[in-house]
């Protein structure tokens, strides 16, 4: 441990930050949101993500208790990852950084076709978004 770390112990800020600061942890367990995935399923869902940092991710997740790996034998071999309940925790701050950030992404007026966001992900949002607003009404 070095002496910043030392400066973060008990911290809750940096304790949540080791799960969704990392260039794919965010995008690792909101493909993990709503299903199991095998290894080459979440690699084609990121298909930017090395195997060998994929493979550190779904390790730290597993550590860390967030992701649970589960190993079948019948009728063949497979490993399958899934979201533990801590895990499933994670997914409403998630969902919260993605609307905040489509939210003011279009407060830019940047385009839906410069995003990196799914069409099926802004949909799901705006979606969500018009049902709050009819409530308020």
């Amino acid at each position: 441990m070095n002496k910043n770390e030392d400066l973060f112990t008990g911290c809750p800020v940096q304790h949540a930050r080791q799960f969704l600061a990392g260039k794919w942890q965010m995008g690792i367990l909101w493909n993990l949101s709503k299903q199991t995935l095998r290894f080459s399923e979440i690699r084609n869902l990121l298909p930017e993500i090395s195997d060998k940092a994929l493979m550190q991710e779904l390790d730290f997740f597993v550590e860390k208790k967030i992701i649970e790996r589960n190993k079948s034998e019948f009728p063949s071999p497979k490993i399958e990852y899934v979201l533990s309940e801590t895990g499933k925790s994670l997914i409403p701050v998630i969902t919260a950084i993605v609307k905040w950030g489509y939210t003011h992404l279009q407060e830019e007026r940047i385009s839906k076709e410069m995003t990196m966001t799914p069409l099926p992900v802004i949909q799901e949002i705006e979606s969500n978004m018009s049902d709050e607003t009819s409530k308020l009404r």
